[in-house]
């Protein structure tokens, strides 16, 4: 394959090799954080919820008893994974990369509040009329990463002490990344009902709660998880789940950061799922913490991944797009005001993703590690 590399655990190996890869094989899809690298999995993100994992297979999935999927994001990958969860993932896939291309044209002196203006109407339009669905999925459950920033991070609007409480848990996460547990409390906020117990045990040392998701506080959720520090602002409330026949509307109190500061790539205890996990990505490689892509020794931990079957594009791939990279952030410093130009860009990447679905579809013809 030209386009399309695919790694797999041992585990899932040796399942390949016995049996192919059904989507009943699958149990969960993670979505990384990482902003416009994202844009790069939209084909393949609309092969596996518009078709692979299509109504009638998750009606089969149900009637024969196998676990629903689940579906877990940080940041953009919890925007996508949201899009993937309601009852018209292609249509609210292709709103989300519409809207994350064509709004976000800055001007030169853009600050974080006009950003976060930006976000909020880009998580809006992602959502529409899709709360209900997204929340409550049918036959599938979603799980957004979401950090809740300790103190001195809890000081929202004292800027000079939130920097001083950021710098010091970069150090403190370059000496150990358990010591974030000073900093963070990751919060995981999941659809009603949802299967938790293989996240339930430690796996680390950063505090972690668990929230229900709800028609009302699924915009702030998702918000939340995508709000960058220094370049969004927290969110500072997210609406409790509560009975519809509740009286009164009571809040987790923030402030709540992006999700990807703890969970960049989501490198979670994936080996006390029963089923696989098949994680499209835009890297080769699954870092934990977003403070940990500047350690390039910290890596997943390769027993968690041993059920895992991931999805990422070639270097001979990424070369073949415009300025040969996937989009990312620094795109908004390279092509500044013209925005037409990084829009053509990214655009261009987003049909060339299409290759890496068309790939994965002929390989599981005949699966072939």
């Amino acid at each position: 394959m030209k386009a399309l590399r695919i790694i797999a655990g041992e585990r899932a190996r040796k399942h390949i090799a016995q049996h192919g890869l059904s989507p009943f094989d699958v149990q969960a899809i993670p979505g990384a954080a990482g902003g416009p690298k994202g844009l790069i999995l939209q084909g393949l993100d609309h092969f596996l919820f518009g078709q692979w994992f299509n109504a009638a297979h998750l009606e089969q999935r149900a009637a024969s008893g196998t676990k629903p999927l689940q579906l877990l994001g940080a940041s953009i990958g919890a925007w996508r994974m949201a899009a993937a969860a309601s009852s018209e993932p292609v249509e609210a896939l292709k709103r989300l990369a519409w809207q994350y291309c064509e709004a976000q044209r800055y001007g030169k002196q853009v600050n974080r509040h006009q950003i976060t203006e930006v976000c909020h109407s880009m998580v809006q339009q992602l959502v529409a009329d899709q709360a209900h669905s997204m929340s409550l999925p049918q036959h599938k459950q979603l799980f957004v990463w979401v950090n809740r920033g300790l103190s001195p991070l809890h000081h929202a609007q004292q800027q000079r002490e939130r920097k001083r409480g950021f710098a010091a848990a970069v150090l403190a996460n370059s000496i150990n990344r358990n010591h974030l547990s000073r900093y963070f409390e990751r919060w995981i906020f999941h659809s009603p009902g949802a299967a938790t117990a293989w996240l339930d045990q430690p796996f680390d040392a950063i505090p972690t709660h668990r929230a229900e998701l709800h028609p009302l506080n699924i915009r702030d959720a998702l918000l939340a998880s995508g709000s960058i520090p220094f370049v969004l602002n927290p969110v500072q409330h997210i609406v409790k789940a509560m009975p519809d026949d509740a009286h009164t509307v009571q809040h987790h109190e923030g402030p709540f950061w992006d999700g990807g500061l703890t969970d960049y790539h989501l490198a979670l205890p994936y080996h006390r799922l029963d089923g696989l996990v098949l994680y499209p990505h835009f890297a080769s490689t699954v870092t934990p913490g977003w403070l940990d892509k500047f350690l390039k020794l910290r890596k997943a931990r390769p027993d968690w991944m041993s059920n895992v079957v991931l999805l990422c594009p070639t270097d001979e791939f990424v070369n073949s797009l415009p300025a040969k990279k996937i989009p990312d952030r620094s795109d908004f410093k390279r092509y500044g005001l013209d925005h037409d130009q990084r829009i053509a860009h990214w655009n261009a990447a987003i049909a060339e993703s299409h290759r890496l679905a068309d790939e994965f579809a002929n390989w599981l013809e005949q699966p072939r590690l």
